[in-house]
């Protein structure tokens, strides 16, 4: 027998390669998977549902435009989540609404709200305002039909961190976490719409929020989060749902956690994709290394080592569940955005100004990778050799960059130096091909 493999001609947009072999494994299944799940919509998996199930597009998303052109593809989507919204303002859980599933399954704001995330991504990749302003009148009735499930701040309803092995996480901590979401994101679309009343707005019901989560379940005496899960400390950190003064505190709770499990991950799809920006922002991208790199289970590894050709539903992988599945797939992002070091400034749209910082981690020696932006492809390769390290960057016309060198001793002419940070020097550097040299030694090594 030949199979032949169908899914939608979306172009490719990027690549990455490291001189890890597992690191380069777990992006190929992650990739695998992606493709295999791209129909007329992005299915979950495409043997048992073959349904259009929302969260995925938001939470994977970065991994998603990182791969593939996604621009048309996902506003075809988004259209598809006006289409199913119902008279109440609620978007289902499954787009096209093929079958109406009961309670949580149909209603939760982490699935849902992707009509509010998928068109915010869209405008910070690839400078998207006409999907913002088509849909903004029903974003806004999507939020109001949440509102109506809020108590006080808190929305303790929904699915939880879907497929946590935590038994103990709190599903309202999720459930308010989506909730915040949207109108964290309705607050800066309307920004950018010009609607600073509705901003304003936004803005405070995601702080009244993030306060509710903060006094019900931040313990003081221990400095945990929801009972000190890993999940629950992640979406604590990743939305502000900690005092300032005890933020760092619950940090140490969480980073201290993976590393007593071995630097294995014990949470959900919900929380997944937040671990790692929670993680690689406040510097940890060495944790981040660690967990893609552990090969027993619960890991990605564990399905690289036992063959598996397409990401997995389960952390194992395995029977079961079903074997080609991206909900997972959120680390794929953090290979290009800190390993390739490829990402745009923050508060950028459309990738106009770039910001290349490549973490340089563990047994690392090299790394590459590329990505096709609304101005045209920027790449990046390092490779380090002992403590002599090098960094080769190209920048498309149009756009610029901020360039981060560890502890640099040349650069090419040009290339101006901003300031320093630390052992990093920052430059700026216009479109072209550059190449940076330094020594360095990272911590640890």
């Amino acid at each position: 027998m030949r199979g032949k493999a169908l899914h939608t001609d979306n172009a490719s947009a990027g690549d990455f390669k490291s001189s890890n072999d597992l690191v380069n494994g777990i992006h190929s299944i992650t990739r695998s998977a992606i493709e295999n799940n791209m129909m007329s919509v992005l299915t979950d998996c495409p043997s048992r549902e073959k349904l259009g199930w929302l969260e995925q597009d938001q939470l994977v998303f970065p991994a998603l435009a990182a791969n593939y052109d996604m621009e048309a593809y996902l506003r075809k989507i988004v259209r598809d989540m006006a289409d199913a919204q119902t008279t109440e303002g609620l978007i289902p859980s499954t787009v096209p609404e093929y079958t109406s599933l009961p309670g949580a399954y149909r209603n939760d704001s982490n699935w849902g709200g992707a009509f509010v995330l998928v068109p915010w991504q869209l405008y910070t990749t690839y400078a998207d305002t006409d999907t913002l302003r088509t849909y903004y009148p029903d974003m806004k009735r999507y939020a109001a039909f949440l509102k109506t499930q809020v108590s006080d701040g808190i929305l303790d309803y929904g699915l939880g961190d879907w497929f946590t092995p935590d038994k103990s996480f709190p599903r309202a901590v999720a459930g308010t976490y989506g909730y915040w979401r949207v109108v964290d994101a309705l607050s800066r679309i309307a920004g950018v719409l010009g609607d600073d009343a509705d901003a304003a707005s936004y803005r405070s019901e995601a702080e009244v929020s993030a306060k509710a989560l903060t006094r019900k379940y931040y313990d003081e005496a221990t400095g945990t989060f929801g009972g000190g899960g890993q999940g629950a400390e992640v979406l604590a950190l990743d939305m502000g749902a900690v005092p300032d003064d005890q933020r760092q505190r619950l940090l140490d709770h969480l980073v201290g956690s993976i590393r007593d499990a071995g630097y294995h991950l014990n949470l959900g799809e919900i929380s997944l994709p937040a671990a790692f920006r929670v993680l690689s922002g406040a510097g940890h991208d060495d944790i981040v290394y660690k967990i893609a790199t552990q090969t027993t289970s619960p890991s990605y590894g564990y399905q690289v080592v036992h063959g598996n050709t397409a990401l997995g539903e389960s952390w194992d992988g395995g029977p079961g569940q079903s074997q080609d599945h991206f909900m997972l797939g959120a680390i794929d992002s953090w290979f290009t955005s800190r390993l390739a070091g490829i990402q745009q400034a923050p508060g950028a749209a459309g990738y106009q100004k770039l910001l290349v910082a490549p973490a340089v981690v563990g047994d690392l020696a090299s790394a590459s990778g590329s990505y096709t932006t609304p101005y045209g492809k920027v790449s990046t390769s390092w490779h380090r050799d002992g403590s002599a390290y090098r960094l080769r960057v190209t920048v498309p016309a149009g756009a610029t960059a901020e360039v981060h060198v560890p502890v640099t001793s040349g650069a090419d002419r040009g290339a101006r130096m901003l300031r320093t940070e630390g052992g990093t020097a920052v430059y700026e550097v216009g479109s072209g091909d550059w190449s940076f040299a330094s020594v360095y030694t990272p911590a640890g090594d």
